[in-house]
């Protein structure tokens, strides 16, 4: 095979094992008597429907969510009807889609009811409007502000998802701002994280954070991958809360105010998601106090496998501009009132581990339990380490999902990067999530001419060609020369010498491959050509750091993701959804474990995945584990 060196894995009778074990682990076959294989049952958001409805052709789109938790109970039994003014508009259920098109006159308000055994349940809530063709949610005052990153989260316990942002002023006499938006446009609360996110205090090393400083982009936020904000219901009452570092000076949304004894210490704040408020805060781990403040990441993971705990990555860097890195993950539990540590783990250099520019948290070893992914080296849901990936150095971007149909299990695909006189041993690699191992390992060109050009900066994998079973993989790398450039499917090989755009995957039209998102526009990949078409691009709003947009994910509607992006002129945010029709049925997305929890951390935004394979191929998905908050 050009290019690669291949390991094969699992053969046999052991692949037939472990393809059974896999099975049992999804829900797809029955236990036999007398073995217990019962995995927690996660505590998730209550959704509402999440109609949406979207001007298209003559008439109106919709488009709704199926539950997971309903598909888990139901699965094929469930079916909608559609109404428009309370007048049901389909002759038969809807079975095999979420959505609809309404062709018929007039203007009106929708609704969608479920049917089970032929019970109508109740009428879900009117769908949400997208007038112009998307959801405009303006910007309140600052002037000068810029979107960075956006987390969804249902604030208020309705069941539709509200927005948190940073806004950035990327400047050095303004603080960072968390505000809360409403998909309908309303700003519920602003946080101002005061001087402490924009004056840097103390620290040994370059890129230095404020020590309040929320999604990083410059030095002045520290290192450059930084977010140090979340958004997530840890506490189970149904409401999302809102985690994020603050220093002295932060106000919140009722006047309150930060204090403390240096203008360097750093706390992580436990902010009510309604009101804007602060609940209670606790010091970030004094382990690298003497090095200054740490930048870093928050996310959310499932440590116990029932209930959400928060994830933060703390990271300084040590000596000179291009010093070494530490790395300290601290895990928190939130009960309502009180913010506790669960575990704490200190990278040990010595062992290989390098961190990359975004962690993910996934089950990768399917016991229900997440694990915490962070470039080349994985970190067990109990605080010790799992693996370090043989070789492997630091890179910018990593995936981790079910790539391969055929294959127990999930894989992970990463690049590598090559500079500073640090040269990586291949270029990319296609690895096992669960062992670390690498299956599949780029090569580099024999003769190289420098550093640079050893150098693979970005990364995605997809299922964009349906000739070939399972997804696809490439790089950045435009020498079609190179060993290791090119499309790579994870069973046959290179199957094309061109490349697609490398920022991110994103399911948009009708079929179940994926569509690439870079920038603000939307491409299909065409194998036959090995060139890409423009099918989505919307005028007026632009992108941010690194050609990404605030958030793209399955927000509203069907299984399909939206795209929120800024206004050219940063005093709006619009929401766009898909009005291609579907004859494909899946649960939504938000609800899926591994995909849901890729929206916690942003940093250098990647590509999202769910933890089954979601592709060309797909037949049925498994059904999720979980259930919705008591209250």
């Amino acid at each position: 095979m050009s290019g690669v060196d291949r390991r094969i894995v699992i053969k046999g009778a052991a692949a037939a094992a472990a393809v059974t074990v896999a099975a049992l682990l999804a829900g797809l076959v029955s236990a036999p008597a007398g073995h217990a294989t019962e995995t927690p049952r996660r505590i998730v958001e209550n959704l509402d429907r999440g109609l949406v409805a979207t001007p298209s052709g003559e008439g109106t789109f919709l488009s709704w969510r199926l539950l997971g938790t309903e598909y888990a109970r139901y699965g094929d039994a469930i079916a909608f009807n559609v109404y428009k003014n309370g007048r049901r508009l389909n002759r038969e259920p809807i079975r095999k889609s979420t959505t609809y098109q309404d062709n018929s006159r007039g203007t009106g308000t929708y609704a969608v009811r479920a049917v089970v055994d032929g019970h109508v349940r109740k009428p879900s809530p009117a769908a949400l409007l997208f007038t112009d063709g998307y959801a405009e949610i303006p910007l309140a005052g600052a002037d000068g502000y810029t979107v960075q990153h956006a987390w969804p989260g249902d604030l208020d316990g309705d069941g539709r998802y509200e927005l948190v942002v940073s806004r950035l002023s990327g400047t050095r006499d303004r603080p960072d701002l968390l505000e809360a938006y409403t998909l309908t446009g309303e700003r519920l609360w602003r946080v101002d994280l005061g001087p402490g996110s924009y004056t840097q205090v103390g620290g040994n090393g370059a890129n230095d954070p404020a020590p309040a400083a929320i999604s990083g982009s410059t030095a002045i936020g520290g290192y450059r991958n930084d977010d140090n904000v979340t958004v997530y219901d840890l506490d189970a009452d149904g409401r999302a809360e809102v985690l994020t570092h603050t220093a002295a000076g932060t106000t919140f949304a009722d006047g309150s105010q930060v204090t403390a004894d240096s203008p360097a210490n750093q706390f992580v704040s436990v902010i009510d998601g309604a009101s804007g408020t602060e609940r209670t805060r606790q010091p970030v781990p004094d382990d690298f106090v003497a090095d200054g403040p740490s930048g870093g990441h928050f996310g959310i993971a499932y440590l116990d496998g029932e209930h959400p705990s928060l994830v933060t990555k703390s990271v300084t860097r040590v000596g000179a501009k291009r010093g070494s890195f530490r790395v300290l993950f601290q895990t928190w539990d939130f009960d309502g009132t009180d913010l506790t540590r669960r575990w704490k783990y200190v990278v040990d250099p010595t062992t290989g581990a390098t961190s990359f520019h975004q962690i993910r948290t996934v089950d990768v070893d399917g016991d229900g339990r997440d694990e915490i992914a962070d470039g080349n080296y994985v970190v067990n849901s109990d605080g010790t380490l799992r693996y370090v990936v043989d070789r492997a150095i630091h890179g910018d971007r990593f995936d981790i999902a079910d790539l391969d149909p055929d294959r127990p299990g999930l894989e992970g695909f990463a690049i590598q990067q090559s500079e500073l006189g640090i040269v990586s041993a291949f270029p990319w690699y296609y690895y096992d999530a669960d062992t670390g191992e690498r299956l599949v390992t780029g090569s580099h060109p024999t003769s190289p001419v420098s550093d640079a050009d050893l150098d693979t900066g970005r990364g995605n994998a997809a299922d964009i060609d349906p000739d070939h079973r399972g997804y696809e993989y490439w790089t950045s790398t435009a020498d079609v020369t190179r060993p290791g450039a090119g499309v790579f499917n994870v069973q046959d090989g290179k199957v094309s010498t061109t490349t697609p755009s490398v920022n991110f995957r994103i399911w948009w039209d009708g079929d179940k491959a994926s569509e690439l998102l870079d920038f603000t526009r939307v491409e299909k990949w065409d194998p036959a050509t090995e060139s890409s078409a423009t099918v989505f691009d919307p005028a007026g709003v632009v992108s941010g750091a690194r050609n990404a947009t605030p958030f793209y994910g399955d927000l509203v509607g069907d299984w399909r993701e939206e795209i929120l992006a800024e206004t050219a002129d940063h005093t709006a945010l619009r929401l766009y959804t898909t009005t291609a029709p579907t004859g494909t049925r899946v649960y939504t997305l938000a609800q899926n474990p591994a995909y849901r929890l890729g929206w916690t951390v942003r940093g250098y935004l990647q590509s999202t995945y769910t933890d089954y394979y979601l592709g060309t191929e797909t037949r049925r998905v498994p059904a999720p584990h979980l259930t919705t908050p008591a209250h």
